[in-house]
Protein backbone atom coordinates (compact mmCIF):
# COMPACT_ATOMS: atom_id res chain seq x y z
CA UNK A 1 0.00 0.00 0.00
CA UNK A 2 2.97 2.00 0.84
CA UNK A 3 4.09 1.40 -2.63
CA UNK A 4 1.05 2.68 -4.29
CA UNK A 5 0.58 5.86 -2.78
CA UNK A 6 4.64 6.85 -3.19
CA UNK A 7 4.20 5.48 -6.44
CA UNK A 8 0.88 7.70 -7.46
CA UNK A 9 2.52 10.84 -5.40
CA UNK A 10 5.59 10.34 -7.57
CA UNK A 11 3.70 9.94 -10.64
CA UNK A 12 1.42 13.89 -9.86
CA UNK A 13 4.95 15.82 -9.19
CA UNK A 14 6.14 14.07 -12.95
CA UNK A 15 2.93 15.07 -14.61
CA UNK A 16 2.65 18.52 -12.96
CA UNK A 17 6.48 19.18 -13.89
CA UNK A 18 5.71 18.33 -17.35
CA UNK A 19 2.82 20.14 -17.26
CA UNK A 20 4.61 23.91 -16.22
CA UNK A 21 7.30 23.13 -19.02
CA UNK A 22 4.32 23.22 -21.60
CA UNK A 23 3.53 27.06 -19.90
CA UNK A 24 4.26 29.36 -22.84
CA UNK A 25 3.35 33.19 -22.52
CA UNK A 26 2.32 35.82 -25.05
CA UNK A 27 1.47 39.45 -25.17
CA UNK A 28 -1.14 40.60 -27.58
CA UNK A 29 -1.99 44.25 -28.24
CA UNK A 30 -5.31 45.20 -27.58
CA UNK A 31 -7.27 48.29 -28.35
CA UNK A 32 -8.35 48.34 -24.26
CA UNK A 33 -8.19 52.19 -22.82
CA UNK A 34 -9.78 51.55 -18.87
CA UNK A 35 -10.10 49.67 -16.07
CA UNK A 36 -13.43 48.15 -17.04
CA UNK A 37 -11.60 47.10 -20.57
CA UNK A 38 -9.00 45.06 -18.12
CA UNK A 39 -11.58 43.61 -16.07
CA UNK A 40 -13.17 42.59 -19.17
CA UNK A 41 -10.32 41.12 -20.72
CA UNK A 42 -8.81 39.41 -17.44
CA UNK A 43 -12.17 37.58 -16.22
CA UNK A 44 -13.41 36.56 -19.83
CA UNK A 45 -10.09 35.10 -20.79
CA UNK A 46 -9.15 33.70 -17.39
CA UNK A 47 -11.82 31.09 -18.46
CA UNK A 48 -10.41 30.00 -21.43
CA UNK A 49 -9.23 26.48 -21.78
CA UNK A 50 -5.55 26.17 -21.03
CA UNK A 51 -4.83 29.67 -19.66
CA UNK A 52 -2.86 29.81 -16.57
CA UNK A 53 -2.71 33.49 -16.07
CA UNK A 54 -4.23 36.83 -17.63
CA UNK A 55 -3.13 40.65 -16.73
CA UNK A 56 -3.32 43.43 -18.70
CA UNK A 57 -1.05 46.27 -18.68
CA UNK A 58 -3.44 49.71 -19.50
CA UNK A 59 -0.47 51.67 -20.11
CA UNK A 60 1.06 49.83 -22.78
CA UNK A 61 -2.60 47.95 -23.78
CA UNK A 62 -0.80 44.67 -23.97
CA UNK A 63 -2.57 41.11 -22.69
CA UNK A 64 -0.20 39.19 -21.31
CA UNK A 65 -1.31 35.22 -20.45
CA UNK A 66 0.30 32.26 -19.57
CA UNK A 67 -1.25 29.63 -21.31
CA UNK A 68 -0.48 25.61 -21.73
CA UNK A 69 0.91 24.76 -24.97
CA UNK A 70 -1.23 22.32 -26.32
CA UNK A 71 -4.62 23.10 -24.60
CA UNK A 72 -4.52 26.29 -26.61
CA UNK A 73 -2.49 28.74 -28.53
CA UNK A 74 -1.97 32.31 -29.88
CA UNK A 75 -4.02 32.35 -33.04
CA UNK A 76 -7.22 30.88 -30.42
CA UNK A 77 -5.81 33.62 -27.53
CA UNK A 78 -6.54 36.18 -30.15
CA UNK A 79 -9.91 35.22 -31.62
CA UNK A 80 -11.11 34.83 -28.03
CA UNK A 81 -9.82 38.90 -27.44
CA UNK A 82 -11.81 39.56 -30.23
CA UNK A 83 -15.09 37.92 -29.13
CA UNK A 84 -14.34 39.80 -25.93
CA UNK A 85 -14.66 43.01 -28.06
CA UNK A 86 -10.90 44.21 -28.68
CA UNK A 87 -8.75 44.50 -31.12
CA UNK A 88 -6.45 41.50 -30.78
CA UNK A 89 -2.51 42.37 -32.65
CA UNK A 90 -3.80 42.75 -36.12
CA UNK A 91 -6.90 41.13 -36.26
CA UNK A 92 -9.96 43.61 -35.67
CA UNK A 93 -12.94 43.34 -32.40
CA UNK A 94 -16.14 41.40 -33.26
CA UNK A 95 -18.55 44.49 -34.06
CA UNK A 96 -21.51 42.55 -31.72
CA UNK A 97 -19.02 42.09 -28.86
CA UNK A 98 -18.02 45.91 -29.40
CA UNK A 99 -21.72 47.31 -29.30
CA UNK A 100 -21.75 45.39 -26.10
CA UNK A 101 -19.11 46.55 -24.08
CA UNK A 102 -19.54 49.70 -21.55
CA UNK A 103 -19.59 52.85 -22.68
CA UNK A 104 -16.17 53.62 -20.76
CA UNK A 105 -14.64 51.15 -23.25
CA UNK A 106 -15.09 52.46 -26.56
CA UNK A 107 -13.09 54.22 -28.94
CA UNK A 108 -13.91 57.85 -28.34
CA UNK A 109 -14.90 57.51 -24.82
CA UNK A 110 -11.94 58.80 -23.49
CA UNK A 111 -11.40 61.88 -25.93
CA UNK A 112 -7.19 63.21 -25.85
CA UNK A 113 -7.45 67.05 -24.10
CA UNK A 114 -6.28 69.35 -26.66
CA UNK A 115 -4.41 72.47 -25.04
CA UNK A 116 -6.40 75.10 -24.23
CA UNK A 117 -8.81 72.64 -22.31
CA UNK A 118 -9.47 72.60 -18.72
Amino acid sequence: MKKLILSLIVLAIAFTANAQSNVKTIGIKTSAICEMCKENLEKDLTFEKGVKSVNLDLETKVLNIAYIDGKTNPDLLRKRVTMVGYNADSLPRDPKAYEKLDPCCKDGAHPTPKKGDN
